[in-house]
């Protein structure tokens, strides 16, 4: 408004419309920016609810990759067991010592191996160490059992490692659990919150230990039975949980936004008996007036430990300055571009629906059309059968024994054809539904190369067709064993029927770092280039008849061309014609 137009006026008053847009306009402005910061406050707890989330991921993957590390570490230990018949106390130092353990993995107290000892060994066991300069060895406590378990080798053997000199842990039931676990999975396991018997009386901290066993060699380990009978001992290493933490800590922090704390609880139950680490406050088990807080476990064959990460309410109000929103004039200009801006992405999102809509209506289109004219070539087939079968039975008493044999290898050949059509529309309508599954593997492809032969081998028989496999030992493809032998077939069948008899077919493999191509090749009819372009295309039906009448339905190929492309490669086609074609498609080494 003009404030000359009021002191010109003097003494009337603003008209009633004039005040009610001014107090419009205010309570406008109030009320946008209400909004406004509502939708600021939201969007910062949803940002602060997705950086927890990112945080308590990021301290999980350090510690399962520190977990997983240190499991490597002792696969290792019993790799050396495994690659040596005896392994001397000597042997395990020199081990310990070029691995470097306690400088790469901070937390780590230990690196020992524990054996396995059956009560009737045990004297000859204890004689045995003794004898090997530890006249004071025993194995501890000394109480009868049915098992007992040794610590023989710890390094470093000294200071506090020597009182686990001799420690039967299978004694204990937290450690038996654990060894148990790891004999009957053949897999590390880890054991729930011990105190490690390293522990002095000064800095008591939760412990815990991972196992890894050792079994005898030359004993099968297929079954639990098996590898209980086997078992030969235990590489394993002892953890103080704040100094394994500590390392983690600190790469954490290189991450980590202020406001957010962490803490580890042995087991799933979260309490103040099961707490091994807290990044805030050791002596608070539990956050108090926290915002948001993300639960995770950490695995390590089992769930072994839980992540609680949380965050401090004080942070929704400094991260992002809710207050200085509050009070800035600019809300209302900010809150309109954010306005345009969800518009313009509205329209945009409904111009994106409506085009997938056309595209899914044209490809739903192609496809009954395509299954339109399929239903007519599976039709005609059928058709030709029961004319002959008409035939054979009207005229079957005046028929030559050889034009019958003819009649009815016609119909066999017919119906054959017909088969491959229906299995091969069987198997493109469960890849279109999803119903097919997909499980890649390592294959030799010579291995596949001679399996499709036998399959095709009667067809290639009736025109004497023969069929050369050219595929190295070497050649290998990363692929789904069905859907490789249903590409392989297809391809196959394809070049015997376009073959002339007395005709070769040569399937063939060039290996790559990181593909393998295979080809498919015949010396016969070859195609002509209008028909090649047509050949993957599911909206184009190309049917032609093989040197022998055989007929197809055209969708071998589009299948073939569907589950190489979902391998991630490709095909495509070499001809000339009347000289012959190649089949030509890519698919991952390994």
């Amino acid at each position: 408004m003009d404030s000359g137009n009021t002191k010109t006026n003097k003494g009337a008053t603003l008209p009633g419309y004039k005040s009610s847009k001014s107090f419009g306009v205010l309570l406008l402005g109030l009320a946008l920016t209400a909004i406004f910061v509502y939708v600021t406050f939201n969007n910062l707890r949803d940002a602060l609810r997705q950086e927890v989330q990112f945080q308590s991921i990021q301290l999980q993957l350090l510690f399962e990759s520190r977990l997983q590390t240190q499991t490597q570490i002792l696969r290792n230990g019993v790799g050396l067991f495994a690659a040596s018949d005896t392994v001397t106390r000597s042997d395990w130092k020199l081990f310990y010592e070029h691995s470097r353990i306690r400088k790469h993995f901070p937390g780590i107290q230990g690196f020992g191996y524990v054996h396995f000892i059956t009560p009737d060994l045990l004297s000859e066991h204890i004689e045995s160490v003794r004898a090997s300069g530890f006249p004071d060895y025993t194995v501890w406590p000394d109480h009868e059992r049915d098992i007992y378990t040794s610590i023989v080798y710890l390094e470093p053997f000294s200071g506090r490692n020597l009182r686990a000199f001799g420690y039967d842990m299978y004694s204990e039931s937290v450690r038996r659990e654990a060894m148990q676990l790891a004999i009957d999975s053949n897999f590390s396991a880890i054991s729930r919150q011990v105190v490690l018997v390293q522990e002095t009386g000064e800095d008591i901290q939760p412990g815990f230990l991972i196992y890894a066993p050792v079994f005898r060699s030359g004993m099968p380990v297929n079954t639990v039975e098996e590898r209980r009978a086997a078992v030969k001992g235990w590489v394993y290493s002892p953890y103080r949980v704040r100094d394994l933490t500590r390392g983690i800590f600190e790469q954490w922090q290189l991450t980590r936004q202020p406001g957010i704390h962490f803490q580890i609880y042995d087991g799933e139950v979260i309490s103040e008996i099961t707490l091994l680490y807290n990044s805030q406050n050791k002596n608070h088990w539990q956050r108090k007036g926290t915002v948001f807080t993300e639960v995770l476990p950490i695995r390590l064959n089992r769930i072994a430990w839980t992540l609680v990460t949380s965050s401090e309410p004080t942070r929704l109000l400094l991260k992002g300055n809710v207050l200085l929103v509050l009070f800035s004039g600019l809300t209302i200009s900010v809150l309109l571009f954010f306005l345009v801006a969800e518009l313009i992405n509205a329209r945009t999102r409904s111009q994106q629906i409506n085009l997938l809509n056309k595209n899914l209506q044209k490809t739903n289109a192609d496809k009954d059309r395509f299954i339109s004219v399929l239903g007519h070539d599976l039709r005609n087939p059928f058709n030709g059968m029961l004319g002959l079968l008409d035939i054979l039975i009207e005229d079957y008493e005046d028929m030559e024994d050889g034009q019958i044999r003819e009649y009815l290898q016609f119909t066999k050949d017919v119906a054959r054809n017909t088969y491959e059509m229906l299995d091969d529309l069987l198997e493109w309508g469960r890849f279109q539904t999803g119903r097919i599954s997909f499980d890649p593997m390592p294959y030799q492809m010579n291995v596949i190369c001679h399996e499709v032969i036998k399959q095709v081998a009667a067809q290639a028989r009736t025109k004497n067709v023969t069929i050369h496999c050219k595929v190295n030992d070497d050649a290998m493809v990363f692929a789904d064993h069905k859907m490789l032998l249903t590409i392989m077939r297809n391809l196959v069948t394809n070049a015997v029927k376009f073959s002339h008899p007395e005709g070769e077919v040569t399937i063939g493999a060039v290996s790559e770092p990181d593909t393998t191509t295979i080809s498919v090749s015949d010396t016969g009819i070859g195609i002509e280039p209008d028909v090649k372009n047509k050949l993957f295309d599911i909206t184009e039906v190309v049917t032609t008849k093989g040197t022998a009448g055989e007929k197809g339905s055209g969708l071998g190929l589009i299948l073939c061309k569907e589950f190489i492309e979902l391998h991630g490669g490709t095909i495509w086609v070499e001809t000339e014609p009347g000289k012959g074609s190649s089949f030509c498609f890519t698919l991952p080494a390994e």
